[in-house]
């Protein structure tokens, strides 16, 4: 091989690389984005939830507020999910599940958001039921990048 043939060569496979690892980055930094962006609806869909269980401490229906805006929060946990990978994805659909499900006794999960339900039960269960609530918000939330 010529030295020409070697630096034609040698420019090629420079090229190809530079090529590969933009092309690499590049996807790197729009994963980054999805999850940033998807992190932040997840956050924005249950804001208004969180800030009134946080600043009512006594006279607030927990168990309404939580299954009014449930299929807000659904949608909002779905795309999230969607975009986490591997051990991840597998944490975020149990925080999820621990959220809104209760065994069924059968090893089968059913939709249980009255476990948070803050009517009819005496003050200190009200407190450690939105507290609950709060709590496990905050499991969720905690995979939002920021």
């Amino acid at each position: 091989m010529t030295n020409i043939e070697a630096t034609l060569f040698g420019a090629g496979m420079g090229g190809i690389i530079g090529v590969i690892g933009t092309y690499i980055g590049a996807v790197k930094i729009m994963d980054r984005q999805l999850l940033l962006d998807a992190g932040r609806r997840l956050r924005e869909s249950f804001q208004t939830e969180l800030a009134i269980l946080c600043a009512n401490k006594e006279k607030i229906d927990a168990f309404f507020l939580l299954d009014r805006a449930f299929q807000k929060h659904a949608m909002a946990v779905n795309e999230f999910k969607y975009i986490l990978r591997g051990n991840k994805c597998n944490s975020f659909d149990q925080a999820w599940q621990e959220y809104h499900c209760t065994n069924s006794g059968d090893g089968n999960l059913i939709h249980f958001l009255e476990q948070y339900n803050t009517i009819g039960v005496s003050v200190e269960e009200r407190v450690k039921n939105r507290e609950l609530a709060i709590t496990r918000i905050g499991n969720i939330l905690s995979f939002t990048v920021k």
